[in-house]
């Protein structure tokens, strides 16, 4: 269960709200963006640096599923 409640896409700025919903059509889910709202210059920065990781030599799913094992390696459930 989070600690933090997650922020309601109503409550959110512009930005953040447009990225939460590329994440969903891309992926199928929204909770980190959702969460990441409560800090929007962080998450700014993150997507920032996620986007350009996703571009150059290796597809984006690869690179996808290192993130999410990454996440579970550290007991991370979001």
């Amino acid at each position: 269960m989070p600690v933090l409640p997650l922020v309601k896409p109503e409550d959110m700025e512009p930005d953040i709200r447009e990225a939460m919903q590329m994440f969903q059509d891309w992926i199928g889910d929204s909770i980190y963006s959702q969460f990441m709202a409560h800090v929007p210059d962080i998450f700014r920065k993150f997507n920032e640096f996620y986007m350009l990781m996703l571009n150059g030599r290796v597809e984006s799913e690869p690179k996808e599923l290192a993130r999410l094992r990454m996440a579970r390696l550290n007991s991370c459930e979001y």
